[in-house]
């Protein structure tokens, strides 16, 4: 316990000269565009929502903790008994990346980078009318029923950023991760 209590204690005060340095913290929230499971035929329930919150270690460089979630529902595919199945798919996505960036005059910023994450999966099968579907092991499926459900990911991605007002911005950035492709409004203090 008294570990837990230091560990807060030392994010609180890292937080807090970080929060003293003006123009180090980013907060920026987006939407994803193309959902990376869409090349499943798969429609959308929750759009794909991220979250980052950066720190800029120097001009050129940022290390920032990512979130994000996404629901999607498959397109009804026939098994071997001529039943209709549909697997929804919950993910949600936890990680560090750290980015290099370069200033383009005062409005523009272009980044990239490579992060590691951790993603976690919820898939469940049901049928077309809406009754669970489990399958006897050995039967054919589209979906591993014996996967983990969370997995370490890493990936790259590209990015810029405009500011239309001083420490307001509007960004889209492709890469993996909830979406294939995002943009979004970015807040730098």
């Amino acid at each position: 316990m008294k570990n837990i209590q230091f560990i807060i204690a030392i994010l609180c005060l890292s937080m807090a000269t970080a929060y003293s340095q003006s123009g180090k913290i980013n907060i920026s929230a987006g939407l994803g565009f193309e959902p990376t499971t869409m090349m499943d035929n798969a429609t959308v329930n929750t759009m794909p929502v991220t979250f980052k919150l950066g720190y800029s270690i120097s001009p050129m460089f940022s290390l920032n903790a990512f979130g994000g979630y996404s629901a999607t529902t498959s397109a009804p595919t026939v098994i071997n008994d001529g039943l209709a199945v549909q697997s929804s798919n919950e993910q949600t996505f936890l990680g560090l990346r750290g980015e290099l960036k370069k200033g383009l005059g005062e409005r523009f910023e272009v980044y990239g980078g490579g992060a590691l994450g951790y993603l976690r999966q919820n898939i469940s099968e049901k049928t077309t009318t809406g009754r669970d579907f489990f399958r006897v092991n050995g039967e054919p499926t589209q979906n591993d029923p014996n996967a983990r459900n969370g997995r370490v990911f890493y990936t790259g991605f590209v990015g810029t950023t405009f500011f239309p007002i001083k420490h307001v911005g509007l960004y889209a950035e492709l890469g993996y991760g909830v979406s294939l492709l995002n943009g979004g409004v970015t807040f730098r203090f």
